[in-house]
């Protein structure tokens, strides 16, 4: 039962992403289909309750949407996203919207077109992704009465003001904050063809939690750097536009199964699948590949010295100091 159940939740997350790039194709405009198979992908591809459902379709089309309209201003990109995770420390449902709408966000920074097309492409990807995760299967949680979400609510509000009044309420927003704010600064002194790539992989490694572990992180890190190489190179072979389906599919197809059994795998697939994405079926140059090697390494380099490295040697300094006082 667990293998048709991996299976069938491939299958969804293939069809959420690998229809849109399909669509875009016949329609004769990659790049549209691969905008809204962002949208899609930032929806995920499991069966979530309606509320949800309208949140995480609202989330991709406002992410798509301000993403485009604030590319070059780096410093306003730094503001939203921190203070998004910040919103975002209220619930595991919150992080977890967080996470999505700054990914896409940061993506959206290195797309072009008008804000509200781009809002509308993601929006409905999104909507079909959403569609799509019916098909994944049965929630587990049962409704629960207005009143008694109504009061959840409240009381989640309650605990998360209460924790802004402690560093631990702060500090992702401000680790991922300071590494943005460094990404954008180099994207900004360092013409390329592509400076929003520093930031996706600052995104993309710098994760929630901090807890002195190196692991997790060095994990993205070298599952981005390897998913980056494999998706230039396939860049750089320039597969016609019918040819990007299949992979889309594929790529979009294994990553829930990665996610939860090897980071690095889940990091080498979906690294090549947002470049895919991104590039919209474009051509590449052999000089904007090494562009995006460095930009990666320039990422992982600043996600693992700003994001992690202080806070980890800041937590066994703690730990050591009460040690010593004990």
């Amino acid at each position: 039962m667990a293998v048709l159940r991996e299976a069938r939740g491939m299958g969804v997350a293939a069809l959420g992403m690998g229809v849109p790039v399909a669509w875009g194709v016949l329609v004769g405009h990659p790049a549209l289909g691969a905008l809204a198979a962002i949208g899609a992908m930032s929806a995920g591809s499991a069966r979530t309750g309606l509320g949800t459902t309208v949140g995480r379709v609202a989330c991709a089309a406002v992410a798509g949407g301000l993403g485009v309209a604030l590319a070059g201003h780096g410093w306003a990109v730094v503001a939203v996203v921190g203070l998004a995770v910040l919103l975002g420390g209220m619930s595991k449902s919150t992080a977890e919207l967080s996470v999505r709408f700054v990914t896409l966000m940061v993506i959206a920074t290195g797309l072009r077109g008008d804000p509200l097309g781009v809002a509308v492409l993601a929006g409905g990807g999104a909507g079909w992704g959403a569609l799509t995760g019916l098909l994944a299967g049965t929630r587990n949680d049962g409704p629960a009465s207005v009143g008694t979400r109504v009061a959840r609510w409240r009381g989640i509000v309650r605990l998360w003001w209460g924790r802004l009044g402690t560093w631990t309420g702060w500090q992702y927003a401000v680790r991922l904050a300071l590494c943005l704010a460094v990404a954008e600064g180099i994207g900004a002194v360092w013409a390329q063809p592509s400076p929003a790539w520093i930031a996706v992989t600052v995104v993309i490694v710098v994760g929630r939690r901090a807890d002195g572990a190196l692991r997790r992180p060095l994990e993205r890190a070298a599952g981005t750097a390897a998913g980056v190489t494999a998706g230039s190179a396939m860049l750089l072979w320039v597969p016609p536009p019918w040819a990007l389906v299949p992979v889309v599919a594929v790529l979009a197809g294994v990553r829930p199964l990665l996610k939860e059994r090897n980071y690095t795998l889940y990091a080498m697939v979906m690294t090549p699948l947002v470049l895919l994405l991104m590039q919209g079926g474009a051509p590449i140059t052999p000089a904007t590949i090494g562009y995006r090697l460095a930009d990666t390494v320039i990422g992982c380099a600043v996600a693992l010295a700003i994001g992690y490295l202080p806070w980890t040697i800041r937590k066994k300094a703690g730990r050591n100091a009460h040690a010593v006082v004990d």
